[in-house]
């Protein structure tokens, strides 16, 4: 199949921008079982409040400058600051409430400012994500964490950019390069929930939201088949919690 990619890319981020106007920071982190994506929004959202969580365990107390990469209020903001971190955050520009302009390549941040990054589904649309593990690395204070997740299965998303997808052993690779210590690496879903997922994605892209109670049964049978029958081999996403060692 020949494609224009201009064309691709423009009719894309017109969907794209439908898409994020549907989703505020409250459904990221608590989807409704009727929208599409709710299986990958739901799983991620289970891990990444676990990896929290462990986040606090590792951190002391006086260990709580958090700062959230590529977004502009934080979806997890609130999560966050009943756990006890300060919680600041970046984005290509200030307009819609990020405290820093930058990139995830080029943060414009000063070197060991935080105790915690978040970088959730961010990489994907990075120019050079092999830059933009090294900056984390920099901004982080030694014995600092950080929290990444990215995407295994996803639909082309360009806004502004959709450059990559992931595999676990790349994941690793890429922060591992960076000087960061692997703490721990969660999947989200398998075969079963990726399969149930694609599928919610064309149905989707045929019936817009007018396909919501066919995402329900699907989000119901998907979510359960998929404990049933775990299989880690295709995940829908990857998510991490990486060290700067204290001897960086």
């Amino acid at each position: 199949m020949e494609i224009n990619l201009l064309h691709l890319k423009a009719a894309q981020q017109n969907r794209s921008a439908a898409h994020r106007s549907d989703h505020s920071s409250t459904q990221r982190i608590h989807p409704s079982i009727w929208q599409y994506d709710y299986l990958t929004l739901n799983a991620l959202a289970s891990d990444i409040a676990v990896l929290l969580q462990d986040a606090r365990r590792e951190l002391s107390v006086s260990q709580r400058q958090s700062i959230d990469i590529g977004c502009n209020t934080s979806p997890y903001r609130e999560d966050l600051e009943k756990l006890g971190f300060v919680v600041q955050t970046l984005d290509l520009d200030l307009s819609n409430g990020a405290d820093f302009e930058g990139t995830v390549e080029e943060t414009g941040l000063p070197d060991a400012c935080a105790d915690l990054l978040i970088c959730t589904q961010v990489l994907e649309h990075c120019s050079e994500p092999w830059k933009a593990a090294p900056e984390m690395f920099r901004v982080l204070r030694t014995g600092g964490l950080i929290l990444a997740s990215v995407p295994h299965v996803w639909f082309y998303h360009p806004h502004p950019d959709d450059n990559w997808r992931f595999t676990p052993e790349g994941v690793f690779r890429l922060f591992n390069a960076a000087g960061f210590e692997t703490t721990k690496m969660l999947l989200q879903g398998g075969s079963v929930l990726s399969l149930f997922q694609i599928i919610n994605f064309c149905i989707f892209g045929l019936l817009g939201r007018a396909g919501a109670p066919v995402f329900v049964c699907l989000n119901v049978f998907g979510s359960v088949l998929d404990r049933l029958f775990p299989n880690p081999l295709f995940p829908i996403n990857i998510a991490i919690l990486a060290r700067k060692p204290p001897t960086a």
